[in-house]
């Protein structure tokens, strides 16, 4: 019974520290110093962080991705925004909508990517994104995805009233995206995923 105890926690623990090996050779370093490795994923070379247990607008979500060198993630294509939408769902637990890193604060109706990118696909809920039907278009400028079904829905930006008025209280959390570290590099910039 011993050798089989023995060796089972010898695999946990190399399972454990090949996880955060992972981990460590896709985010910026100084991303593993401040959050905890459960909210960081790794998908086709980026590093996502999943920051669903505080709440920001899409302005302080945008400068805090950026503190370490990434921006709001851009889901650009259906696979990326599954992995998005099913990780935020099935491995942190997530219903409530995450910031994305797209908004039209530019021109209305004219999405784009928080790296300047032009949008080339699009995940929008009926009645959202270009094709608001709601009052409030003109002030709903920022995209955030919800984790249930993977659609995207147009936000406020920023709180335009006192936060305790709860139907337009922006702040959601939300998701980083950086680019994998170079070897050498001394700082981390993300660039378009396609």
């Amino acid at each position: 019974m011993v050798p089989k105890f023995l060796f089972l926690c010898l695999l946990v623990g190399t399972v454990i520290t090949t996880a955060k090996s992972a981990i460590g050779d896709v985010c910026p370093t100084s991303l593993l110093d401040k959050i905890d490795n459960f909210y960081l994923q790794e998908y086709n070379g980026y590093c996502f962080s999943f920051i669903v247990n505080f709440k920001r607008t899409f302005d302080e979500a945008s400068k805090q991705c950026a503190q370490d060198g990434g921006t709001l993630a851009m889901p650009k294509n259906k696979d990326l925004n599954d992995f998005l939408q099913n990780t935020a769902f099935d491995s942190y637990g997530s219903i409530d909508e995450l910031w994305i890193g797209l908004h039209d604060k530019q021109k209305e109706g004219e999405f784009q990517w928080v790296d300047g990118s032009d949008v080339t696909w699009t995940r929008f809920a009926k009645g959202n994104g270009p094709l608001n039907i709601w009052l409030v278009k003109n002030v709903e400028d920022c995209a955030a995805i919800d984790p249930l079904d993977g659609y995207w829905h147009d936000s406020l930006c920023n709180n335009i009233l006192p936060v305790s008025v709860s139907v337009l209280n922006s702040k959601k959390g939300y998701i980083c995206q950086y680019l994998k570290p170079q070897p050498g590099a001394m700082s981390t910039n993300t660039t378009s995923t396609t």
